[in-house]
């Protein structure tokens, strides 16, 4: 069962994630963390690194103006839980809105100098100038350097929250998209300099919003959205600089992104995406359900399938998921009277049906 409350930004009321079962996993729960209101019609898009103090930060994209559309007046906002996510606070501004029309999408990494790494985009039209952005804090997120541009001028680049991944090699793969093709930007010195793999696309149709992971053979498979019937899949076995020809994934659905990962107590693929398709839900606007499952075959197959939210007369959309010892801590935005942001833990356990 699950537990939602929120007062403002504060969590409350959530009792039974105050403490943690003896095998190290909490109690499920969930917060409507970031709520709207009359000035802010939306909040979405969010990641979460956890600091070496072992609490938690949240970024997210904060629209403070306007009806919420994607190229609104948005800052990048930040809140920190210091425990395990029941209760957040001290918000502050991490990246102000520099741009046309705002900064959005955001991602984390750790670097190797113990810095953390920002992505995010700066979009300063609504179709030909976005720009992929990355900063870096010495002090744990309490202040920013100043921004590297990592995408060309006059583009339209994108990239999708809780993305980055640091491969086996100590490589760096930053996953992005631009008219329909999706690829990687790729660091081999800890982010100091940074170069565009190849490009991808599905022959049946465009893709955007790629999540990529690494498989056990070394090998990364890259999940894309599409609106040709769900999440077409691809592999690359040189570390994201070329791609195989994409084919359609098990993982079908609405154009929608996928959140991939890797289960760290069982070694399984964790996706999470909208499973709709073909479903005739009536009153949704298209990203319904939101839905967990497992791969055991490094995402040949998937199994388990189990519902994080459902509904006919709302949807979800836009998951990212951190992992901390046990425990899945997972964003998403939902489609409710505004655009509210949530946050939900959930133990390794709950995707197996446990």
């Amino acid at each position: 069962m699950y537990y939602a409350a929120a007062v403002g930004f504060l969590a409350v009321g959530i009792a039974c994630a105050a403490g943690a079962a003896e095998d190290g996993a909490a109690e499920p729960f969930r917060v409507t963390v970031a709520p709207v209101g009359p000035q802010n019609p939306r909040n979405s898009e969010a990641a979460i690194i956890q600091l070496n103090d072992g609490s938690l930060l949240l970024g997210w994209t904060e629209f403070y103006a306007g009806s919420g559309a994607d190229h609104g007046p948005a800052r990048i906002s930040g809140l920190i839980s210091r425990d395990g996510g029941v209760t957040w606070d001290g918000k502050y501004t991490l990246v102000d809105n520099d741009g046309g029309c705002n900064v959005m999408e955001v991602n984390f990494l750790r670097l190797t100098n113990g810095h953390i790494a920002l992505f995010y985009c700066q979009k300063n039209s609504e179709s030909t100038d976005c720009r992929v952005m990355m900063r870096t804090s010495p002090d744990e997120g309490k202040t920013w350097g100043p921004a590297k541009q990592l995408s060309p001028d006059n583009a339209y680049t994108g990239l999708t929250n809780g993305r980055s991944v640091r491969l086996k090699t100590g490589r760096i793969l930053l996953e992005a998209w631009e008219g329909g093709d999706s690829y990687c930007y790729l660091s081999d010195d800890d982010g100091v300099t940074w170069r565009a793999g190849a490009r991808v696309r599905p022959a049946g149709g465009p893709c955007y919003e790629p999540a990529c992971v690494e498989l056990k053979d070394g090998r990364v498979m890259m999940l894309m959205r599409t609106g040709i019937g769900g999440q077409f899949k691809s592999l690359s076995s040189d570390g994201g600089e070329t791609w195989s020809e994409p084919v359609l994934s098990p993982l079908a659905g609405t154009a929608a992104p996928v959140s991939i990962g890797r289960i760290p107590t069982t070694g399984d693929l964790l996706a999470i995406w909208n499973n709709n398709l073909g479903k005739d839900l009536p009153g949704n606007v298209g990203r319904t359900p939101l839905t967990a499952a497992v791969s055991k075959d490094e995402g040949e197959t998937w199994q388990n399938l189990r519902n994080l939210e459902e509904g006919e007369h709302c949807a979800w959309a836009y998951p990212a998921v951190t992992w901390v010892g046990e425990n899945a801590l997972i964003t998403y935005f939902a489609y409710d009277n505004g655009l509210p942001l949530v946050f939900r833990s959930v133990p390794a356990t709950w995707f197996y049906g446990e």
